[in-house]
């Protein structure tokens, strides 16, 4: 519930500070006096669109500030998901600041938030039904949200959307695999070869160093052949033996110990030099022997070097890498095998999804037909109560393409006097039935509403007195259960206020300001009367 409203610098309000009580507050005044500054403010405190052409002249800022009595589980739940310090029950205050520079800063219990929080609270706080909300009357999107309400098909409509959202997003991903799957047979051609192809090269790590020692040997084998061929001859060949002279040599030594066997040392040396140069020879020959030149071996290790040359440019510089290739393309195989799998799984969830989306809304189109007829009586009734007697009010149900809110268009229709058609309300309602319509529907939904106050701008556009006196009627019973806050020019209304606030406005210092009076029941007569136009000018 609304407790107070202070508004300063908001186009006539120099300062204004307005309490509000439960039940129905009524608010009157002259034309122009100021009750659209008090409306507007209220409308910025939650969430409305700022100008800042309703500052007043003058002024830097405008600032206005509610307070309001909390008694919402979900206002509680928003505030403690948004970081807002609040105490459950605790009053909760929202002040929002508007710039002459264009600056605008929004603060709930003194803590600054965004614009965006603020209206997501703001529905659970104040409903504002004006002259510019029975616009809304003429789209038959607001008559689909009406009708829901009513029948209280929010949860059903939920229900139905996640099922609606859930199969679309299958679907489309089911569209996108299936029109992607000849590329994927592509990409599984592509991936094919190049693992057919990693495979029967079969590179092995080290591979290409081995390769290209026996490659350089091959190509060199017939020099490797003769060098090891002249240092065997020169120790052990035919024509003038290293090995030969030098154990002659090792002989005269020998002889020389017999006279001085100091050189004992130096001759055993000799002996071991000479066996390092006999085992040199016969490994020479041995190893020249070896040595032969394979063509045939020489051309496999180069095509070889040639093949793993090229695998590496195409995969990888490394052994390592050209491993992790293959391994990536084993792995992206078996996902793009498994996308037919995928295909036949996505197609049986859209199967099911369909027929889950096809019966919640068929039971949604079920209940929304059981609750017009309901809502057409209930509503008939509430106009013939507004002095609108002969008037049948129509709303029909009809099939259409479906949708995220089902398969049903919802439409309301007037027939406001017997004998002439029933037409579409957009196409033909009067002011004045449209305000008695916007009054009777809010009637009915007052219930079914989450808003604790809900504030009338002038709904009593285009009637005549007599209805204003019966809308005086509904509002106070709306009272009961939702404080109520009226603007009305009807004395009709007026009297059937709990709390009655008089706007007024007077030149004071060469600018023109606008005063807020509650009444006490003395002056309430008199305001009554001035609105009766009892009272003298």
């Amino acid at each position: 519930m609304l407790k107070l409203l202070q508004i300063q610098n908001i186009i006539l309000v120099q300062q204004a500070t307005i309490t509000f009580a439960p039940g129905l507050n009524i608010l009157t005044g002259e034309t122009g006096s100021g009750k659209s500054a008090i409306m507007h403010g209220l409308n910025l405190v939650i969430g409305g669109r700022t100008d800042i052409g309703v500052i007043r002249k003058g002024a830097e800022k405008g600032v206005i500030e509610a307070i309001f009595d909390l008694d919402s589980t979900e206002v509680d739940a928003l505030l403690k998901e948004g970081g807002i310090d609040h105490d459950q029950g605790q009053e909760l205050i929202i002040r929002r600041e508007l710039s002459s520079s264009g600056k605008n800063r929004i603060f709930i219990n003194n803590q600054a938030v965004q614009l965006s929080f603020l209206k997501k609270i703001a529905p659970f706080l104040v409903k504002m039904i004006s002259q510019q909300a029975s616009q809304y009357l003429y789209s038959t999107e607001y008559h689909r949200l009406v009708l829901d309400l009513y029948g209280e098909l929010t949860p059903l409509v939920k229900q139905y959307q996640e099922s609606y959202e859930s199969e679309v997003a299958l679907q489309l991903a089911l569209e996108k695999l299936v029109k992607e799957e000849s590329q994927r047979l592509r990409e599984i051609d592509r991936c094919q070869k190049e693992l057919e192809e990693l495979q029967e090269a079969m590179v092995k790590e080290g591979e290409e160093e081995e390769l290209f020692a026996e490659y350089t040997y091959l190509v060199n084998a017939e020099e490797i052949a003769e060098k090891s061929y002249r240092i065997h001859q020169a120790l052990s060949g035919e024509k003038q033996p290293l090995v030969p002279l030098l154990s002659r040599q090792k002989q005269a030594l020998e002889e020389l110990l017999l006279f001085d066997e100091s050189l004992q040392e130096t001759a055993e040396a000799f002996q071991n030099a000479l066996t390092e140069l006999q085992e040199i020879a016969r490994t020479l020959n041995n190893y020249q022997a070896s040595v032969h030149y394979d063509a045939n071996r020489l051309q496999f290790v180069s095509e070889r070097l040639s093949l793993v040359n090229q695998i590496k440019k195409k995969y990888g510089p490394s052994y390592e890498e050209i491993k992790n290739y293959q391994e990536q393309l084993q792995e992206k195989l078996q996902s793009l095998f498994h996308a037919d799998t995928e295909i036949e799984t996505l197609q049986s969830k859209v199967v099911k999804a369909k027929e889950k989306s096809n019966h919640l809304a068929k039971e949604l189109s079920e209940k929304r037909l059981h609750y017009a007829k309901v809502l057409k009586e209930a509503l008939t009734q509430e106009l013939m109560e507004l002095n609108m007697s002969r008037a049948l009010f129509e709303i029909k149900v009809l099939p259409q393409q479906r949708t995220k809110e089902g398969d049903d268009k919802v439409e309301f229709f007037l027939r406001p006097n017997v004998g002439e058609n029933c037409i579409a309300l957009k196409d033909g309602a009067s002011g004045g039935e449209v305000s008695r319509v916007l009054l009777a529907l809010q009637t009915l939904l007052a219930q079914k509403e989450r808003p604790s106050s809900l504030v009338f701008d002038e709904v009593d556009a285009n009637i005549g007195g007599k209805t204003a006196a019966v809308m005086g009627k509904k509002l106070k019973e709306m009272s009961r259960s939702h404080q109520v806050i009226c603007i009305t020019h009807f004395p009709q209304m007026a009297k059937c206020a709990d709390h009655h606030l008089q706007i007024s406005k007077e030149e004071k210092e060469g600018r023109t300001v606008t005063e807020i009076v509650e009444l006490d029941a003395l002056s309430k007569q008199k305001e009554l009367k001035r609105m009766a136009g009892l009272l003298e000018q």
